[in-house]
């Protein structure tokens, strides 16, 4: 498997607090069948976790590298980023201060959960007209998409992909991150699932029981495109079709009554 999106880096924002911390989530993910892992600190986030790429952020990663190395942690580290949306994020894209997934057009983007949608398209706009593809980080999790899974369906129609956290099919977000994420994965709206891991102790990498969920749930076919067919194409900069996407059924705006 391949985890587009954790927060592995120890001591830069919410995530690993040190390198111990970030060993064992190494090892939780290799454990769990995880051969590929992409660090993908907050950034952007202004006044709290900005981690713009600079000399300090790619010490930071290498620090990491290498103690896993030094440990005999056979995982793959790969360099990335959780962007947080902002009006001038196409800007920072092209003075090269926001990395993407691996070496690739692929950037990882996140959102506030309130935010307007009307927005949020803007600026996934702005990143499509680099000829740069959005990955909208865990969808299930904005309140619009709650209210109206469509909205998600037309942006991957333009051409944006989606990520969703394994920790909200088991719930660990609520109820309606929950239902959201069995709406998008019954209608072919997930690109590839990812654990968004915080800890070794919550929020962790290991992936073994969302590989059981979906092969269950849905099959191997299905389980093996969002844990690692997708994912790969991603890091190896190729492009993933949306063809297979399903409409959701007629919109309603009240899921869970």
């Amino acid at each position: 498997m391949i985890d587009i999106h954790t927060h592995i880096i120890p001591e830069v924002d919410d995530g690993s607090d040190s390198l111990d911390d970030s060993l064992m989530m190494a090892e939780l993910a290799v454990e769990s069948g995880v051969h590929t892992l992409v660090a993908t600190p907050h950034c952007n986030m202004i006044g709290t976790f900005e981690n713009y790429y600079s000399p300090e952020w790619q010490n930071n990663f290498n620090n990491l590298e290498r103690y896993l190395k030094e440990n005999q942690i056979a995982l793959r580290l790969v360099r990335g980023m959780e962007i947080f949306a902002t009006d001038d994020v196409a800007d920072k894209i092209e003075d090269e201060l926001l990395l993407p997934l691996g070496d690739t057009r692929y950037y990882l983007i996140e959102f506030p959960f309130g935010a307007d949608p009307f927005w949020m398209g803007d600026i996934l706009d702005s990143v499509l007209n680099l000829d740069k593809i959005p990955v909208i980080a865990h969808p299930e999790r904005y309140y619009c998409i709650q209210d109206e899974p469509m909205i998600l369906y037309e942006w991957m129609q333009q051409g944006c992909l989606s990520q969703l956290n394994k920790g909200s099919v088991f719930g660990r977000f609520g109820r309606h991150a929950q239902k959201a994420a069995e709406i998008l994965l019954d209608n072919r709206l997930v690109t590839c699932m990812a654990s968004d891991a915080h800890t070794p102790y919550q929020r962790t990498t290991f992936m073994g029981d969302i590989r059981d969920y979906l092969k269950e749930e849905f099959g191997e076919k299905y389980a093996n495109l969002l844990l690692l067919v997708n994912p790969q194409r991603i890091l190896e900069d190729r492009l993933i079709s949306n063809d297979e996407l399903e409409r959701p059924e007629d919109s309603r705006r009240f899921w869970f009554t």
